[in-house]
């Protein structure tokens, strides 16, 4: 007996026209660039969280927190919003190296009082310097990298199949269309609207 073969896939019947299997493989394109967008996004995260972590190291050689006293009390800075009731500055001295003595206004919270410890951060100068990074800070960073890389990626490749899938569906209508001028009149009967044609 011979056994009968069974159909290997969709591919091969007469239903699936060629704009299905078009609009198919377009949509695993898209599956397969999302996934995509997801590797290069943490790759990309990776990379800033990196660079940051390294950049912050260095800074980090040249940061140095100490103890400054105020020599006044805290007044609201000219810089600080209207409302802010957080953030003052204040006289301050500090020394650093051990044998330079610095002075000048520091960021201190509102209600400090002269004579007040307060911790800063200076450079190698003893200037006051921004405090290095945090691990937060520099996690934020690479998440918003790494998210922005995958959203571009993937926005872009969202865009392209978009377009593709548009112009497939143009062409199905459009050869939809010149085969239904073809089977139509054979449909409706007006090929046989000629004389005698309803005859026996």
């Amino acid at each position: 007996m011979h056994r009968m073969k069974r159909d290997p896939g969709p591919e091969n019947t007469s239903l699936r026209r060629p704009a299905d299997r078009t609009r198919s493989r377009w949509l695993v394109a898209l599956l397969l660039s999302s996934l995509a967008a997801v590797v290069c996004g943490v790759l990309a995260g990776l990379a800033v969280w990196d660079a940051d972590s390294r950049a912050a190291q260095e800074l980090a050689r040249h940061r140095h927190p100490i103890t400054a006293t105020t020599v006044s009390a805290g007044e609201p800075g000219t810089g600080n919003r209207s409302g802010d009731q957080t953030g003052a500055v204040a006289q301050a001295v500090w020394h650093y190296p051990a044998t330079a003595m610095h002075t000048g206004k520091i960021s201190v919270p509102l209600q400090t009082r002269a004579g007040e410890p307060v911790q800063l951060w200076v450079d190698d100068a003893g200037t006051v310097a921004d405090a290095p990074r945090s691990g937060g800070d520099r996690g934020v960073s690479a998440a918003f990298a790494g998210v922005s890389v995958a959203s571009v990626i993937t926005l872009s490749a969202g865009a392209v199949v978009h377009l593709r899938l548009r112009l497939v569906e143009v062409r199905s209508l459009a050869r939809w269309e010149s085969d239904w001028e073809v089977v139509e009149p054979v449909w409706s009967g007006r090929t046989r609207s000629g004389p005698g044609s309803d005859d026996d």
